[in-house]
């Protein structure tokens, strides 16, 4: 798969088999109002086989794909929650509202009440579904997810200037 826009990460494997993956703390910022910070945030996940850089790349690749899917099936369950919602305003305040309560009016009302449960329920469980998904990607390419650990900057400069560790490409330029 070739890649579509600049790699904001880069993935290192330490000399006792930690895998440890950087990336701009700018990244995790989300208050507008505050400047983003700058510097890279490392975490260290430790490892269930013995891995090579490009299955910790194979990793990112999947996780980008799973989060673009999952971004699709977010977008239509929440439409058809709207959907449901409009409907049954439609059906059970708009038209009556105006005199047009005829015979299909029932049947609007009804089928309103099902669209909106399936965008509800789909709204309420899509984050768990994305939850396990990522989980279970990255356990299938090797790292054990149960508490990745953030280091600190000086620590993690420590480990990824260690004899022995491996470093994938450099961030790319540009991405923030």
């Amino acid at each position: 798969m070739t890649r579509q826009r600049p790699r904001t990460y880069q993935w290192h494997l330490a000399a006792d088999g930690t895998a440890i993956k950087a990336y701009p703390k700018a990244l995790d910022h989300s208050n507008p109002q505050q400047e983003a910070p700058k510097g890279l945030k490392y975490l260290r996940y430790a490892t269930v086989r013995r891995l090579a850089l490009a299955d910790l790349y194979a990793v990112e690749d999947a996780l980008d794909e799973s989060a673009a899917r999952y971004e699709r099936v977010a977008r239509a369950v929440t439409l058809t929650g709207v959907f449901g919602l409009a409907a049954m305003i439609v059906g059970w305040l708009v038209l009556p509202a105006i005199g047009l309560d005829d015979a299909w009016t029932p049947i609007l009302r009804v089928a309103s009440i099902p669209v909106l449960a399936v965008g509800v329920a789909g709204v309420m469980f899509t984050p768990l579904s994305m939850r396990r998904s990522i989980d279970r990607i990255r356990t299938e390419g090797g790292l054990d997810v149960s508490a990745p650990k953030v280091l600190k900057e000086d620590e993690a400069l420590a480990l990824l200037h260690a004899p022995g560790t491996v470093s994938g490409p450099a961030i790319e330029a540009g991405t923030l």
